[in-house]
């Protein structure tokens, strides 16, 4: 029999290592979100399309994507339409790990533009805020105040991504974790998972 070499049986050991995996379905962590300085809120210079978005919430993000927000392997992270406070939303959860969701919010939330000028009005309400763009379009990053709030019995800490797709709709990204949660590669790290949930969503739907 011919006899192998060290980096053939390194090579070897390598690929069975693999081949049992942990059932992770990334190589490697994902990058932030790469964001730009704050623009204008409106005129909005490049609407995002949302009627796909409107057919079907839960289906502006892939199983890597999810696993690269919330959990990976993605195959225990729950996807469901979600109504509370949106037009159309998905809400992508795994309870320990974090709870995303994506959503159109209802009329009464108002455009990106009203948004900013109630900060201005009131910004005691934010813990955090912070206005920057992503991909080309105006947004809010922000955290309300108080910045846990109670859930099912749960004490939960969320930050908001509100992006501007159009001159009057938000597209919202909500990241929110129990106190001690973790997410696979964003720990608790929720603004971070918002942002790249936004990024994620604006490509996926330009994309279409």
């Amino acid at each position: 029999m011919r006899a192998v070499g060290l980096a053939g049986v390194l090579t070897l050991s390598a690929a069975l290592l693999a081949g049992c995996g942990s059932g992770k379905v990334l190589d490697e962590r994902p990058v932030p979100a790469r964001t730009g300085p704050a623009i204008p809120v409106a005129p909005v210079q490049n609407p995002l399309p949302l009627d796909f978005f409107r057919a079907n919430p839960c289906g502006v993000l892939d199983q890597p994507e999810v696993a690269a927000l919330i959990a990976d392997p993605p195959d225990k992270v729950k996807a469901e339409r979600y109504s509370v406070g949106y037009d159309r939303a998905c809400k992508w959860d795994q309870f320990r790990a974090g709870s995303l969701t994506v959503g159109i919010p209802r009329a009464a939330t108002g455009s990106l533009e009203e948004r900013v000028d109630q900060h201005k009005r009131d910004p005691s309400k934010f813990s955090r805020w912070r206005e920057l763009s992503i991909s080309g379009l105006p947004a809010v990053e922000q955290v309300e105040n108080p910045a846990v709030f109670e859930y099912n019995g749960s004490t939960l800490e969320a930050c908001t991504v509100e992006v501007g797709a159009t001159d009057t709709e938000l597209l919202e990204f909500r990241y929110s974790q129990v106190s001690d949660g973790k997410s696979e590669y964003w720990g608790d790290d929720r603004c971070a998972a918002a942002l790249k949930a936004a990024e994620f969503v604006i490509g996926n739907l330009r994309g279409r």
